[in-house]
């Protein structure tokens, strides 16, 4: 289970009925009996097939159990959860209409880019600036390992993480964060990016311990990320 409530499938920002389950403190057969119920009601009113309201029935997994799950966009969880009263269900609406918005706004900026000269441009120095930052994150790897590190591995995923919190992007597993960037974002991450890869190299030359090279360069990334709200 994803702690993501919200994903993108089809180019579309969805959630599932286990997920609105597990959030509004629900049993799942509840949601999927409820959910079962608004179709039936729809289907007698006559509710046009073509509008956006959408819930799309689907087989899942977990731990090699197979069971129904009910997928469903922004209009169908809206009129899912409008009976759901309480302090609880009303701060999971809000979150929910909030990573909503973000992800639908996530999707719009992938549109745009892939059809933008420039941005694809700038897309490609970006990916350059990556690269060399990986290299670097090899290198303080095999530096943490030598110091006796046994899970250096996890620096990618750790400064990656990093440089994104300082800049307070939100990664989505789809699409891809970097994918759905503007212009300025992907400007200020080469920036962040070229930071972290300046900050290890220093670091390391100094022969700082592996886990101080890392709270030295959180901390360079948070003082560069300072100076955008000056």
């Amino acid at each position: 289970m994803t702690n993501q409530i919200i994903l993108s499938k089809r180019g579309e920002a969805i959630t599932d009925s286990r997920t609105v389950a597990e959030k509004f403190g629900k049993r799942h057969e509840h949601i999927i009996r409820k959910i079962e119920s608004l179709i039936s009601d729809l289907d007698e009113i006559k509710y046009p097939k073509n509008e956006t309201l959408e819930f799309t029935k689907k087989e899942a997994e977990y731990r090699g159990t197979f069971f129904n799950i009910y997928e469903m966009n922004r209009e169908a969880f809206s009129l899912l959860v409008m009976s759901f009263t309480g302090k609880k269900a009303l701060e999971w609406k809000i979150k929910f209409n909030k990573a909503f918005y973000a992800m639908e706004k996530a999707l719009t900026q992938l549109a745009f880019n892939q059809q933008s000269e420039m941005w694809l441009a700038q897309r490609e120095q970006a990916k350059l600036i990556r690269q060399e930052e990986t290299d670097i994150i090899k290198d303080f790897v095999s530096y943490a390992t030598a110091q006796g590190s046994t899970k250096a591995q996890f620096y990618y995923k750790h400064i990656t993480m990093a440089v994104y919190k300082c800049l307070g992007l939100i990664q989505y597993k789809h699409p891809k964060l970097r994918e759905t960037l503007d212009m300025m974002q992907t400007s200020q991450l080469i920036l962040a990016e070229m930071v972290a890869r300046k900050s290890l190299e220093k670091y390391m030359a100094n022969g700082e311990n592996y886990r101080v090279v890392f709270v030295l360069v959180k901390g360079d990334l948070e003082a560069f990320a300072s100076s955008f709200s000056v």
